[in-house]
């Protein structure tokens, strides 16, 4: 197979991480195969499209490291890459009227509130709701009447009677579906002449030359639809793959939080493009989530993995990724984070804070958070069993500037005057340095917390 693919998005909102899963599953094939990604805009719907979406989306791929191979703004052989271009070229129109001459498509008159109607009637007597094809076959005079009510048409598609559609799914084996159970005659053109996605999507994938549609399994139907559109104009269709849909990890749809699941809102908490990709990558393929390039997450892609089951999304991982990725970082890899998301620090030596706190951190949004716990008049804690032990484990505290060698030189000394050693002797300190059990290394802590801020919370901890 080779491997022409694409995305192609409505500038209506941000994207969401549903969105650029199906990207990422696009990207990922395309380079396993050594193909082409190609980044298409859906534009045709003026009313729902949102000023400064389609920017933003660009700019939201390039942020996650992802570059269409073709797309508006890289070009390419088979262009225009908006369908409004393309609708400006008339090939939208030359396809419905060479269905439209061959009988594959038709004017209807039926106004939305015949359609409610129509479903209502069906539901009570236990059907699906569908259209009932009703004028499949009107004469030029009842056309003219119609229009003489002042009303507009749209185009429907006509599908083939007691038909079946099979198709070849990648993921999913073969699916057959009759075509009396597809809901009707679909809608391909609205009454203001605007195409609809099944007949533009279409168009677009015979121009583009698409070798395999890669998209979410709610859009099963549509592709029986769609292969009866590619059939009637002449032309092969694609082979398919339909990937399970991701739902929130309760199973409730994740579309209930979709904007705190943006690109933006993500990138300003301080996620990282490496960990959501590498969470992305792997979910519903049974293999582990690991922070790598594209190319390399890209080597070992095998599409026909995914199951059918939908997939159960978990911000937890993707903080989890994170934090792997962040406490990997060096300070001059994460200067450029740092400097972005804690604008404010008022830190002397950031770099040595960036060592003692990375760990104790999993997003870049936390960073000025962690001020306080270095420096801050923080609640730390003693058992009673071991105020008597922190009380003189405070006297024993050097003075003077500190250096990575004060812990261990201070609990050298606290060992010989107590008698306490392992997790008795350095647990209950921690728990009176910090208030919690793990974290940073000490021993890189002290330096920066100094004498006087140590000196105090373990007198704290003691009363």
């Amino acid at each position: 197979m080779t491997a022409r693919v694409r995305f192609a998005p409505s500038p209506t909102g941000h994207l969401h991480l549903g969105s650029i899963r199906t990207v990422l599953i696009n990207v990922l094939f395309a380079k396993n195969q050594g193909g082409t990604f190609v980044w298409r805009i859906e534009d045709t719907d003026k009313e729902r499209e949102v000023q400064g979406a389609e920017a933003q989306m660009m700019e939201d791929l390039a942020w996650l490291g992802i570059t269409p191979d073709e797309s508006p703004d890289h070009g390419g052989d088979f262009g225009p890459y908006r369908d409004s271009e393309r609708m400006e070229q008339g090939e939208y129109q030359k396809a419905v009227e060479k269905l439209m001459a061959e009988g594959r498509a038709y004017e209807c008159f039926v106004t939305p509130e015949e359609l409610e109607m129509m479903r209502r009637i069906q539901r009570a007597q236990g059907q699906m709701p569908r259209y009932d094809n009703r004028h499949r076959d009107l004469t030029d005079e009842e056309k003219a009447a119609f229009r003489a009510e002042g009303k507009e048409p749209v185009i429907r598609f006509r599908l083939e009677d007691n038909a079946s559609v099979t198709i070849d799914d990648v993921i999913r084996g073969q699916i057959t579906f009759e075509t009396q159970n597809l809901g009707g005659d679909p809608v391909i053109v609205r009454s203001n002449g605007v195409p609809l996605f099944a007949l533009s999507g279409t168009v677009n994938d015979i121009a583009q030359k698409m070798d395999l549609v890669i998209r979410g399994d709610d859009h099963i139907t549509n592709t029986a639809v769609q292969i009866q559109i590619f059939e009637a104009l002449g032309t092969k269709p694609p082979k398919f793959a339909h990937v399970p849909l991701m739902a929130d990890k309760d199973g409730s749809k994740l579309s209930k939080r979709k904007d705190s699941l943006s690109v933006p809102i993500m990138r300003e908490e301080g996620y990282l493009p490496e960990a959501i990709i590498a969470y992305l990558a792997t979910l519903g393929l049974g293999t582990t989530a690991e922070v790598k390039s594209l190319d390399e997450q890209a080597q070992d892609f095998d599409i026909t993995r995914f199951g059918k089951s939908v997939v159960k999304f978990d911000i937890d991982q993707v903080k989890r990724l994170n934090a792997q990725a962040l406490h990997r970082m060096s300070y001059e890899e994460a200067k450029p984070y740092i400097e972005q998301y804690a604008p404010n620090l008022n830190v002397a030596d950031v770099a040595a804070f960036w060592e003692v706190i990375k760990t104790n951190i999993q997003l870049f949004s936390e960073i000025e958070s962690q001020v306080d716990f270095v420096f801050g008049d923080i609640d730390t804690a003693a058992n009673s069993d071991d105020k008597d032990f922190i009380k003189e484990a405070a006297t024993l505290l050097p003075e003077g500037d500190y250096s990575e060698n004060t812990w261990k030189e201070w609990t050298a000394v606290v060992k010989e005057k107590t008698g306490r050693k392992g997790k008795q002797l350095f647990l209950p300190l921690r728990l009176a340095l910090t208030g919690v059990e793990h974290g940073p290394e000490i021993g890189k802590l002290l330096p920066l917390m100094g004498a006087e801020v140590a000196q105090k919370r373990l007198q704290n901890a003691a009363k």
